[in-house]
């Protein structure tokens, strides 16, 4: 610690302070001993001037009165020889001199003064008389040096008396601070230690002042302190619900066995429990906590790994060392039983848990702790959607992880393209087969590479649905596709009666969307009618509850809605009763071999008829050929949409 200097120090501030006040206070006393003192002086110099008036009014009355002149001046200059006389002068009552000394003849006497001029000639004038007659008076000038140097002695002496004063109180100033702050430095290195990380600190002033009771305080501090920054440092690298490691302790140990472990083998797996949504659901998150919990104790104390973390959620992070591929397989599989015999009732419910678990071995190609983590999740996945509560070794050459790898190198084109705008629509026309209504359009998106090449929606729909970007597309699409609607309203081109916009799964359990819709149909001045939302049949069976409620919505604002897929499902005719919807887009499964095969034709046929008697107008999708055309007519369909109809185009 470097050492404060002495005109910043607390010492040097008290001594400035306290010279200061004593500096005003002499001040104060030696302007008021001056007043004092000049008072006195002056009194005893009218004093003197009264004596003097006495004495020279006697021995110049009689002269003056008997105008003995020649006497009278040598009287005058007998006087003046005393060293206070700088002159003295005989007048008549007129002005005119009679007898003087010490001034020229014919010279004018100066006027008195009202105020002692000290240092200079007081000029005093009385008068003579005798027998209480006035003859005459007098004028002389009086020297006032012996009060001026009286005054001066004086003044020296008070500023001799004030400065002695000022050292010695400056020295006892000092010394007291000195006193009073020398254990000021041993807190303030102490201070010093603490703030570079050394807790331990104790300082030992055994005083019983207030630099005592301070010290006291910084050692009850220090040991709050190093006890509260052990917390934290456990806090910042474990989970507060588990007491596992958490996500940054998991990520930081992994990167040191990534640096340390290079010719050894490392294993990392991730670890997503099964039935933990069904807990938190039918049981509350207290249940879900008690079960997190309880896992934890279980894998703390029966997996053999290196290193456990819980990562997030449900989902558990685990490392392994200075095993074999196998050996390690099998350790994860040994995981999966430990928890599928793990109990867990909650208020009389019973739970049979299941774990799926990606393993993944670190390579040359997978070496970091993201890939790591990536490959691990993707694993993970692969488990889940192949039957869950099992191990899924991540094998890059496998044509499932090429399939998510690719759709990785997806997500961060789609991401781009979305912060760069590079989505393009285009439409496609839904033909009416009576020829008795206007025919109506499906609004399609592509994405522009980088190159400008466009990419298809089957490059990159997939990862968006994975990764849940579809409403941010949705989003795009609507707003987009509003504005076009409106820029060919404008411009007297909208051919179609209505226009299809599609909804991903995503989107409709987002609440917020309908209030989207609604303001930007508002926005652009758009009649609802000429909108149509499609949302295929799964997506509406997946989130019943989104579905109907944004059906509902969407025939308030005016819109219609279709159906599309339909026939896809098992349930489809059942849930039909349920979704208010104007059409129904029949699945080109039951299209494209509508010429071969006769349980399709059955199918679109017992689909036309499940319409009609619901008042539904029918499309049929995927129309490749044009013969597929007069059997459509035959069956009822309403409308057609494929390719041989219309290839898709810029809208």
């Amino acid at each position: 610690m470097s050492a404060v200097p002495f005109f910043r120090s607390l010492r040097a501030r008290l001594l400035f302070a306290a010279l200061a006040v004593e500096l005003l206070a002499l001040a104060g006393m030696l302007f008021s001993g001056l007043l004092r003192m000049e008072e006195e002086l002056g009194r005893q110099l009218q004093q003197h001037v009264v004596s003097l008036e006495r004495a020279y009014q006697t021995a110049i009355s009689v002269p003056l009165v008997a105008r003995d002149y020649a006497t009278l001046r040598d009287i005058l200059d007998g006087w003046r020889q005393t060293d206070e006389l700088h002159y003295i002068a005989v007048s008549d009552l007129q002005g005119r001199i009679l007898a003087a000394s010490g001034i020229a003849a014919g010279q004018t006497l100066p006027e008195p003064q009202a105020s002692v001029p000290w240092g200079q000639t007081l000029h005093v004038r009385f008068p003579v008389s005798y027998l209480g007659q006035t003859y005459g008076k007098v004028q002389l000038g009086l020297s006032t040096e012996f009060i001026a140097a009286a005054r001066s002695r004086q003044i020296w002496q008070g500023l001799s008396v004030a400065l002695a004063g000022i050292l010695l109180t400056a020295l006892m100033l000092l010394v007291s601070s000195l006193w009073l702050t020398r254990h000021l430095r041993t807190l303030a290195e102490a201070a010093s230690r603490v703030a570079e990380g050394d807790y331990q600190v104790h300082v030992d002033i055994p005083t019983q002042d207030e630099i005592g009771l301070l010290a006291r305080s910084f050692n009850a501090m220090t040991s709050a302190v190093e006890t509260r920054v052990e917390e934290l440092a456990h806090q910042a690298g474990h989970d507060p619900l588990t007491g596992l490691h958490n996500r940054r302790a998991f990520e930081a140990y992994l990167e040191e066995a990534l640096r340390l472990c290079r010719n050894q083998p490392l294993y990392v797996l991730y670890l997503d429990l099964d039935q933990f949504k069904a807990v938190n659901d039918s049981c509350g998150h207290a249940a879900g906590d008690r079960l997190l919990q309880n896992l934890a104790q279980v894998m703390s104390e029966r997996f053999d790994a290196d290193f456990v973390a819980r990562l997030g959620g449900d989902e558990f992070g685990l490392v392994l060392l200075n095993q074999t591929q196998e050996e390690a397989r099998q350790s994860a599989q040994r995981m999966t039983e430990e928890i599928r015999t793990l109990p867990f009732i909650w208020e009389d419910k019973s739970f049979q848990l299941g774990a799926s678990i990606g393993l993944v071995q670190a390579s040359p190609q997978i070496n970091t702790v993201t890939s790591l983590l990536i490959a691990a999740d993707t694993a993970c996945y692969a488990a889940k959607e192949h039957g869950r509560n099992r191990v899924e070794v991540y094998a890059p050459g496998d044509d499932y992880f090429r399939q998510r790898q690719q759709e990785l190198i997806s997500l961060t084109g789609i991401t781009a393209a979305l912060q760069e705008d590079r989505f393009v629509l285009y439409h496609q026309r839904i033909a009416c087969l009576d020829g008795r209504s206007a025919d109506h359009a499906e609004i399609l998106i592509r994405m522009r590479g980088q190159d400008d090449h466009i990419v298809p929606p089957g490059e990159f729909i997939p990862a968006a649905e994975r990764y849940n970007l579809m409403p941010f597309i949705d989003r795009w699409v609507i707003d987009h596709a509003l504005a076009r609607i409106r820029a060919r309203l404008d411009a007297g081109d909208l051919p179609f009666h209505h226009l299809n916009i599609n909804l991903s799964g995503g989107s409709l359990a987002e609440e917020e969307l309908r209030h989207f819709i609604a303001e930007r149909i508002t926005h652009y001045r758009i009649d609802p009618r000429l909108i149509c939302f499609e949302i295929t049949e799964s997506q509406a069976i997946g989130n019943l509850a989104g579905a109907l409620a944004f059906i509902a919505d969407a025939h308030r604002m005016g819109a219609t809605m279709a159906l599309d897929d339909f026939g896809s499902g098992l349930s489809s005719f059942g849930y039909l009763k349920r979704f208010h919807v104007d059409y129904l887009k029949i699945d080109g499964q039951f299209v494209h071999n509508l010429l071969q095969d006769p349980i399709d034709r059955a199918t679109v046929e017992a689909i036309v008829g499940l319409a009609r008697a619901h008042r539904l107008k029918t499309v049929a999708e995927y129309v490749a050929v044009p013969e597929l055309l007069p059997i459509l007519r035959k069956l009822g369909v309403d409308y057609a949409q494929g390719y041989a109809l219309h290839q898709p185009e810029p809208f």
